[in-house]
């Protein structure tokens, strides 16, 4: 009961707020979104559409309390619109043999999709993105931060894995948190509050041990590349490397025997390791889909259709560059576990095409926003424009070892980012260029005043 109360409350306090900002309304949906926060409680509050009532308080204050709406379509924004399209154009024509739900999936998705469309309409400022930087971050990152203590706690001994919701697999909750561990970074160095930076250091500290915690050997390698990727672009590359010297070698003497003996397993993944091979029967039986319908796939989650999988199974042994073993009759359809596998299986080559541009894409106009900040001192927007790349390449990387390739906190990112670009550095450009020649013309207007004079 009390858990009911306290999610109640938080619902009543998100609408109060969102009534009058609407940024504070998208930032409480993808909170909600990421969290599911009605699984966590099991009285009345399970009779509440959360996520619903949240959307359409945010759609009715951005129609009749946001002031200045601008929105412009621009490259990144028509090739998500585009994959969504083309993910309906699949679906209508899907090879399933439940076509219903290969709908339900779309319809997922579509939700997703309008998301993205809400973080490019209301997110317009700084402090609308650290508002919703912040409710990303305390929708993960403190679930992590509460199972990386149980792991201490335990010894090691504590296997962590997702709650409820869409990230409950431990290797899809380690992908998010790979993604998420940049957003602190960024946190961190906009914080002033001495407490509240201390706190948010702790917080990352305890995300990296919750990754070592999901025993996700995907999780680890995308955790290692991460700190890779964040040591090239620091500035203390020297300090860092001693540290990661000392630490490293501590960590792997302490360490649970069984988190390492997993982990040696990435070697040899291949040739013994059950899971591994599934996986390369779900992404052989992937391809093998879009061979045979190589515009549109065969629809949401194909590969995880009965008859289609046991049609292309005999296929698989000597298919590809890597040869496995017959595939038994008994085992049931397998998930992609792969990104990129999931959407060449699901909507065929033309939609990984559409996908791939829209991960280059995101990334290309980052690094176009990071320039501007830094050619006009905003050292926040560069802090955030790194650490948005930064997650970008943990979902890249850790993305081939899991099924998101339709994840809220992805497109999220991208919606950001496509933000910053519409209302933040387009905005301020024109004006920058438009000053100048107000100038200019105030300047004409008053000598011909002065030559009539």
């Amino acid at each position: 009961m009390s858990r009911d109360l306290i999610l109640v409350g938080l619902l009543f306090m998100a609408i109060y707020f969102s009534i009058k900002r609407p940024y504070i309304g998208v930032a409480a949906w993808v909170w909600i979104a990421l969290t599911a926060p009605a699984k966590w409680a099991f009285g009345f509050s399970n009779d509440f559409r959360l996520n619903l009532t949240i959307v359409v308080v945010a759609a009715l204050s951005y129609v009749f309390v946001q002031k200045n709406k601008h929105w412009r379509m621009n490259s990144l924004s028509f090739l998500v619109i585009l994959f969504w399209i083309w993910t309906l154009i699949s679906t209508a024509t899907n090879q399933t043999s439940f076509s219903f739900y290969v709908w339900d999936y779309w319809n997922q998705f579509t939700k997703v999709l309008l998301l993205y469309i809400f973080v490019t309409l209301c997110i317009t400022k700084r402090l609308h993105i650290d508002t919703l930087i912040w409710a990303i971050v305390l929708s993960i990152s403190s679930y992590a931060a509460m199972e990386a203590v149980k792991f201490i706690l335990s010894g090691g001994g504590h296997r962590i894995v997702g709650k409820a919701g869409i990230i409950q697999d431990r290797n899809d909750l380690a992908v998010a948190i790979n993604m998420c561990i940049p957003m602190i970074l960024y946190l961190i160095s906009i914080t002033e509050n001495f407490w509240l930076k201390r706190g948010l250091k702790i917080l990352f500290l305890m995300n990296i041990l919750a990754i070592i915690g999901t025993y996700s050997r995907g999780g680890f390698i995308g955790l290692c590349i991460l700190f890779i990727a964040f040591w090239w672009t620091s500035k203390r590359k020297v300090l860092y490397a001693v540290l990661a010297a000392i630490v490293i070698p501590l960590f792997f003497a302490f360490a649970p025997g069984e988190w390492k003996e997993r982990q040696n397993t990435v070697s040899t993944a291949a040739a013994q390791d059950g899971s591994f091979i599934g996986r390369l029967w779900a992404w052989k039986i992937s391809t093998l889909i879009a061979m045979d319908y190589p515009l549109t796939g065969g629809g949401f989650h194909a590969v995880k259709d009965g008859p289609l999988w046991r049609y292309y199974a005999p296929m698989t042994p000597n298919f590809g560059p890597i040869q496995t073993p017959q595939i038994p009759k008994e085992l049931k359809p397998k998930a992609a576990h792969n990104i990129y596998m999931q959407v060449l299986g699901d909507h065929g080559f033309g939609g990984l095409f559409i996908f791939l541009m829209i991960l280059l894409g995101t990334i290309r106009l980052n690094l176009k926003n990071k320039r501007w900040g830094l050619e006009n001192d905003q050292q926040w927007l560069v802090n955030l424009s790194r650490a948005l790349n930064l997650s970008l390449v943990g979902y890249c990387i850790t993305g081939g070892n899991v099924s998101l390739a339709y994840f809220d906190l992805f497109y999220t990112i991208v919606g950001v980012v496509c933000s910053i670009q519409i209302h933040i550095v387009t905005k301020k450009y024109k004006q920058k260029v438009k000053s100048p020649l107000a100038d200019a013309q105030a300047d004409a207007r008053r000598q011909k005043e002065h030559s009539y004079g």
